[in-house]
């Protein structure tokens, strides 16, 4: 009796043990802990020898217009930046405040006019936002243009626009 009991835990306790591997590899999928894409971009200058990426010597703070969003504060000696893109909105506004050593300001604004494409990982994660670019413009006080690299903004980092500054800058 005492045999079939063991025996009987024994099958039961196996038997539990390939359930929870089988319930646990049914869901594979990691959930990502932040469900905000971000945009990035590069700094650049076109040179005599052609395109050259610059670093930007002046204090440069992003804010989002419309809001009181301030997406980078303070930065200096950049190359490039990465901005979070909004969930929903069609249109991204960005001003970019440039503030040089004798404390003078200069803004420019780009904007990123964007498809919404909701992605979902699994069923047991929340709907992350990834993006499809459509145009973007700027003012051309500092900028000169911003060109679009990548227009497909998601999980992968990659470069999605260039913005090229004037030969005064």
């Amino acid at each position: 009796m005492r045999k079939r009991l063991t025996r009987h835990a024994a099958l039961a306790t196996a038997t539990a043990a390939a359930l929870a591997i089988i319930a646990a590899g049914c869901e594979t999928t990691d959930c990502p802990l932040n469900n905000v894409v971000y945009s990035t971009y590069g700094f650049y200058a076109i040179t005599d020898e052609g395109e050259s990426q610059v670093s930007i010597l002046d204090t440069l703070t992003i804010t989002a217009a419309g809001t009181d969003s301030v997406l980078l504060n303070r930065m200096v000696n950049a190359s490039g930046v990465e901005l979070p893109v909004s969930y929903s909105a069609a249109v991204d506004t960005l001003i970019f405040h440039f503030t040089n050593t004798l404390s003078r300001t200069r803004r420019d604004t780009i904007w990123i006019e964007k498809e919404n494409i909701p992605h979902y990982e699994s069923p047991t994660c929340p709907a992350s936002m990834f993006h499809h670019v459509t145009g973007v413009r700027c003012t051309h006080r500092l900028i000169d243009s911003v060109q679009t690299v990548n227009p497909n903004i998601n999980y992968n980092v990659s470069e999605n626009f260039k913005i090229y500054f004037r030969n005064s800058y």
